[in-house]
């Protein structure tokens, strides 16, 4: 049984930020900060001066190259732990306060790793629903176990290349802790750990995201659509339901879809008709669960994700949420609303609005550099890749050069065998392959 009446609660929670090429008076900014107001100034062995610890955030700078790097709970640096996920009017305000406290407005820190979490609250411990999980996009689901005997629960992660899911008893966690907990109530926390600025920036599809950007409902938008996306793609080990199937059907069911299967598939037929089996296990996937119902936890996923945003945005993008077709690619996540005026906390006058940002003044604008775009989808291509990058992956990258390395193989095969007349001349392939296919020894 769920809990209900919950207030709309943030899903941010441990966040890397950076700063670079400070130039000298936001170092000065820096240095003078309540952040470092203990460090002595001395920089350890690798160069750099460090503060551990403050308010649960880890702060470094690196003198050397003029680079701030900030890391943290943001509920923690509010809270002092991050039990409870912080409520959307907190939020608003822990964020900036978290940029005073290192000296730089919140447009000057860029986000580079983000924790996106959902909670899900029951009366019943949620240790059952985690020993079904399998695997996410068939990476499996691996138990990690807390590092130096630290008091945390048993961990169930699928590891990928630019992001984690990430599920575990937060009020087991809590307990260990020796944190208060309510007497039979148990927390679910999911979450979708990015830890590069590729994935966070796909998200409204910017070449840079800042902590400005966690601010608008736009981004919080975007962010409940890709925590929606990563959890209808784990696959749990649920009870089959074979009612009016063949039998050849029953026993592709009861692969359920496993990596194994289909490597050992692929290894026996053609890879046609491994795609026709993927598709039909999917089609037998889709009518099992409308014959079963969805589970509890399924059932109450929607009520939860819509916790997360904000009240004012809510109405604005409930059907956005909803909507499968909007989230097949990346540049259809965002919400195209404006953002709506958020409030501040003014003591005992009430809540006034205030903007979103306040745009700097033409002498303050930081100098901005033009947007690399890739050459074939014509998306912007993040700012930490190389200056000569092209590409934003490396699927534009050989969409683009496949063609013309093919052409160059076919031309190749083609010569190796004796020919009465040289065939080069007649050649056909699009103009800007042609150099390269006709270099071919």
């Amino acid at each position: 049984m769920f809990l209900v009446g919950r207030v709309a609660a943030s899903m941010f929670d441990n966040t890397t930020a950076v700063a670079e090429n400070l130039q000298p008076e936001e170092r000065a900014a820096v240095w003078q900060s309540d952040a470092f107001a203990n460090c002595d100034g001395v920089p350890d062995k690798y160069g750099r001066l460090q503060v551990k610890n403050y308010k649960g955030w880890t702060v470094t700078f690196y003198p050397a190259t003029s680079r701030l790097r900030v890391q943290g709970s943001l509920p923690t640096f509010a809270n002092g732990n991050n039990l409870q996920l912080l409520t959307y009017p907190e939020m608003q305000l822990t964020i900036p306060a978290l940029a005073a406290a290192v000296g730089l407005p919140v447009t000057r820190l860029q986000v580079v790793g983000l924790e996106l979490s959902l909670d899900f609250e029951s009366s019943t411990s949620p240790q059952s629903f985690l020993e079904t999980l399998q695997h996410h996009k068939h990476s499996k689901f691996c138990i990690v176990l807390p590092r130096n005997s630290a008091a945390r629960p048993l961990e169930y992660v699928a590891v990928h290349a630019d992001f984690n899911a990430k599920l575990y008893d937060k009020n087991k966690w809590a307990k260990q802790l020796g944190l208060p907990v309510l007497v039979g109530q148990h927390k679910l926390r999911y979450e979708i750990v990015m830890k590069r600025a590729r994935p966070i920036n796909a998200l409204l599809n910017r070449s840079v995201i800042t902590f400005a950007d966690l601010l608008s409902p736009e981004f919080y938008a975007a962010a409940a659509a890709e925590l929606e996306q990563r959890w209808k793609e784990i696959v749990r080990s649920k009870p089959l339901d074979y009612t009016g199937l063949s039998r050849k059907d029953r026993d592709l069911l009861a692969t359920r879809g496993s990596k194994d299967h289909w490597c050992g598939l692929k290894a026996v037929v053609a890879p046609i008709t491994v795609k026709r089996h993927k598709r039909r296990y999917a089609e037998l996937v889709d009518a099992m669960a409308k014959r079963i119902g969805p589970d509890e936890y399924d059932q109450r996923f929607p009520l939860a994700l819509a916790a997360l945003l904000p009240p004012v945005a809510t109405a604005q993008i409930d059907t956005f949420l909803h909507t499968s077709s909007l989230l097949e690619l990346p540049s259809m996540r965002v919400v195209k609303e404006a953002a709506p005026p958020l409030v501040t906390d003014v003591g005992a006058g009430g809540l006034l609005p205030c903007p979103l940002a306040c745009p700097p003044d033409d002498d303050e604008r930081e100098p901005t550099t033009a947007a690399r775009c890739c050459l074939t989808c014509n998306a912007p291509i993040a700012s930490h890749r190389k200056p000569e990058t092209r590409y934003c992956g490396n699927k534009c990258k050989n969409a683009a050069s496949n063609p013309g390395h093919n052409a160059r193989r076919t031309l190749r095969r083609i010569e190796s065998q004796p020919l009465l007349f040289p065939i080069r001349e007649f050649v056909r392939v699009p103009e800007q392959y042609r150099a390269f296919v006709l270099a071919a020894a």
